[in-house]
């Protein structure tokens, strides 16, 4: 039987192995159950993807490292999570230079 986030150890790395294996399981669903939609909103309201901005900022190592190797689309998720939208971006910013803000954004914050 799996544990849950709440019975984990109260060891920190263990704990943070923990929420990474929860979130490599519920991105690696979401990737799969939502690879054929074309609109972020159908994608941000699965299941898995509202499961993970419900992990809050115990997510965004994990977020931003999927962001690193060009996977997803979490900038929903981020602007959730951190509660800073799309109007702190720049008018006009295309997808990619979008990504970019947010990865200087996490850099400058401690989360990659």
């Amino acid at each position: 039987m799996t544990k849950t986030i709440a019975e984990a150890s109260n060891k920190p790395e263990e704990n943070a192995l923990q929420l990474e294996r929860v979130f490599n399981e519920l991105a690696n669903t979401w990737y799969r159950e939502t690879g054929v939609l074309s609109f972020i909103s159908q994608k941000a309201l699965h299941p898995c993807y509202q499961r993970i901005i419900g992990m809050g900022r115990d997510a965004l190592p994990f977020i931003f490292g999927e962001l690193n190797k060009g996977k997803g689309d979490w900038i929903w998720a981020l602007e959730c999570i951190t509660r800073l939208d799309k109007n702190t971006m720049p008018a006009g910013a295309t997808f990619k230079e979008t990504v970019s803000m947010w990865l200087q954004w996490g850099r400058n914050n401690g989360y990659c």
